[in-house]
């Protein structure tokens, strides 16, 4: 069946003349089509003939304009943006925390909804309300976050960071801490593993006990108001087995950061390694670029790269007023 439909389409693109056809397109549909094409798993050289046809670049070319950044032009760096996301390109959407007091009014383009409560280990009680109120009023299935930190505090036991690794120390040499005057455990590599694929799992556990609560689209969020190491190295553990854990239930990852917390954090050039069912995938990002309009949201999605190599932008969140909920837009 897939391939009957790739070869249908091809042939009805084919047959038409390929200047009037282009002509009777906009960019961004010209780009719908090539991404319809490599959603059925058409080859690389039917759809380098379709993009030809159409006169624009196919989404995974590897030849990204270097040209003045118009805000008119939609560069192929942006175009990877939109292929692959479940998300309405252009569509407005909120992501609802577990201390979130106004909600959005509906209806909305889409909504990401917390499932933890500010750290890893925790939850949002408020989950089963507003995962109803997001499938009512959204217009596609609600998406999930979950915080995530290093492995500190009381989260930080033998039975967080013991499994599912063998470890021969889940801690080394103690760390000085320069904001508390005193020193700490400081997990190893293994242990941080052992503790981000802990924490994911329990936060999927959370959510699957819940009625009518699933998402095949996960976000992990990395901000510097939780703890983490200053060495990345244990934090890059952390992310990847939170990261390993849901690509194991079928779940795509994307990352939500800002910039410089990210490169803190993770360090610069650190790339998460994401597969799903065995094929190796793009690990999409998120991040705020704080008080903008709509339009200004719009034109992050064409001039911003990520801050992750290689990882296309799906969504920017931004504060165009007062309401709790935060507003996001999607690339």
């Amino acid at each position: 069946m897939r391939k009957a439909g790739v070869s249908f389409l091809i042939v009805l693109l084919l047959l038409i003349p390929s200047i009037s056809f282009a002509a009777g397109l906009t960019s961004l549909q010209a780009t719908a089509i090539l991404g319809l094409l490599e959603a059925f798993g058409a080859d690389s050289t039917v759809i380098a003939q379709v993009s030809a046809a159409l006169g624009v670049k196919p989404a995974n070319s590897s030849t990204i304009s270097t040209t003045s950044s118009s805000q008119s032009k939609v560069t192929p760096t942006a175009r990877l943006s939109v292929i692959g996301s479940p998300f309405p390109s252009s569509g407005i959407g909120y992501d609802i925390s577990y201390n979130t007091n106004a909600f959005p009014q509906m209806p909305f383009g889409f909504v990401v909804i917390g499932a933890t409560a500010g750290k890893a280990f925790s939850y949002n009680s408020h989950m089963p309300y507003e995962f109803s109120l997001g499938k009512t009023g959204s217009a596609v299935a609600p998406g999930i976050y979950m915080n995530l930190n290093g492995p500190y505090g009381s989260s930080a036991a033998t039975s967080t960071m013991s499994t599912p690794k063998q470890c021969a120390l889940l801690f080394g040499a103690p760390m000085t801490s320069d904001s508390t005057g005193g020193t700490y455990p400081e997990p190893t590599l293994c242990a941080g593993y052992n503790y981000g694929f802990n924490a994911a799992k329990s936060a999927f556990a959370y959510t699957s006990s819940l009625s009518y609560v699933s998402s095949t689209l996960w976000w992990l969020d990395i901000e510097e108001i939780n703890s983490w190491s200053p060495n990345t190295a244990v934090n890059d553990a952390v992310i990847q087995g939170a990261l390993d854990y849901l690509n194991a239930q079928g779940i795509r990852v994307g990352i939500y950061s800002v910039p410089f917390m990210w490169n803190d954090i993770a360090g610069v050039g650190f790339t998460p390694i994401e597969s799903l069912y065995g094929v190796a995938t793009s690990v999409p990002t998120w991040f705020p670029i704080g008080t903008s309009t709509q339009v200004g949201a719009l034109n992050s999605c064409l001039d911003h790269t990520s801050f992750i190599p290689g990882s296309p932008v799906w969504v920017i969140q931004y504060e165009l007023d007062t309401t709790s909920a935060d507003q996001n837009i999607a690339c």
